[in-house]
């Protein structure tokens, strides 16, 4: 078995693929904004976006909701949260039993993301 990307399920593919694009910066590797399904390039593993209406042609889903959570490293949590603004929906603050400094935002059709950002450990 190998891990191949993770998925996430959105009500407006458009604005989540300019979300994940020009927002996250991330580079898309397939698909082009207005497509149902996109995924992109998170630094040896792939992000994608499929329109929840989409992958409920090939199984009945639950109520969208936070049992997911993408977590994406970054260099400078406190940078990114200033450079995204009203989407950060808490942080940044240190986590030290963590190993980092994590931030929450959210993506237009409400997926959890942490930033999450490496700090020295005091031993």
């Amino acid at each position: 078995m190998t891990f191949s990307q993770v998925r996430l399920l959105v009500d407006d593919p458009s604005a989540a693929f300019r979300f994940y694009r020009d927002e996250l910066g991330l580079a898309p590797t397939f698909g082009e904004e207005g497509e149902v399904y996109a995924s992109f390039d998170a630094g040896g593993a792939a992000v994608a976006i499929f329109a929840r209406e989409g992958q409920s042609e090939a199984v009945e889903l639950r109520a969208a909701g936070d049992s997911t959570l993408l977590v994406l490293e970054v260099d400078h949590v406190d940078a990114d949260v200033a450079r995204l603004g009203s989407r950060v929906v808490a942080g940044p603050i240190d986590r030290p039993e963590w190993g980092g400094r994590v931030a929450y935002l959210r993506d237009p059709s409400g997926n959890l993301i942490e930033l999450f950002q490496s700090i020295p450990t005091s031993e």
